[in-house]
């Protein structure tokens, strides 16, 4: 069993921890610290390691603090080159991080962006976290567990562009972002049976329907979906507990 914990989701911020009862991973760091601290309980130096997806501030921005705070910071080579601080992840080359063996993978952002496949070793689980990507590159059997972005819904942005929205806002959203209808699509082309759970992320403020979005992902996969608010609270008892080893 994993657990995922959502600190921020949205294009204010991004940050998830990943937990299996052994180790856990940072999975974007787009917060303060002191967000990031809340969000461990102050219990900063048990992270085996942070996930960077790309260098946006809102996936990026307590790089530095993590790394001053001696958590083993990864990211894509473009970020590595740039910042010594960052250790660089080859696309679909396995690393060891905790108790986790972690496959990057690229995805379609407008600069150079990982998804992650995570396994534990601790529990044989498998998740896939994908997040800034215009679709899903690849095609992913047995994942128990799903943080994927659900960004926007094309019929949502129509009518925005209807009512003014510019062209190259828009073009940038479907070039840039996941729409909730490709990845309808996706899961419905997927085995999707061995799916614990589902978890939307960085869904618009202005392009997305949380409640609708939960029940066309649920009904193309038969599994429970959760939607990652921009701010969730530190209380999940089986979060909490995994760390415990309970």
């Amino acid at each position: 069993m994993l657990d995922i914990k959502v600190l921020a989701s949205g294009s204010t911020g991004n940050a998830y921890l990943v937990g299996d009862g052994k180790s856990r991973l940072l999975l974007d760091a787009g917060i303060s610290m002191q967000r990031i601290n809340a969000g461990c309980e102050w219990r900063i130096s048990d992270i085996s390691g942070a996930l960077i997806s790309h260098n946006h501030q809102d996936h990026s921005l307590a790089v530095e603090d993590l790394d001053r705070r001696g958590i083993k910071v990864y990211g894509p080579v473009h970020m590595a080159a740039r910042e010594r601080k960052i250790k660089a992840l080859e696309p679909m080359q396995t690393v060891a991080i905790g108790t986790f063996d972690v496959v990057p993978f690229k995805v379609q952002h407008d600069i150079p962006c990982l998804g992650y496949k995570l396994q534990s070793v601790a529990t044989g689980d498998q998740l896939v976290y994908v997040t800034d990507a215009a679709g899903m590159p690849y095609k992913f059997n047995n994942i128990n567990y799903w943080l994927v972005e659900a960004n926007y819904s094309i019929d949502i942005l129509q009518k925005k562009i209807e009512e003014g929205m510019s062209t190259a806002r828009a073009n940038r959203v479907v070039n840039t972002h996941m729409a909730v209808e490709d990845l309808e699509a996706y899961f419905d082309a997927l085995d999707t049976s061995m799916a614990n759970e589902i978890w939307l992320c960085h869904l618009s403020d202005d392009n997305s329907d949380a409640e609708d979005f939960q029940q066309r992902i649920r009904a193309v996969t038969g599994a429970p979906v959760y939607i990652a608010e921009r701010r969730c609270s530190y209380d999940s008892p089986r979060f909490i507990n995994s760390l415990r080893g309970n």
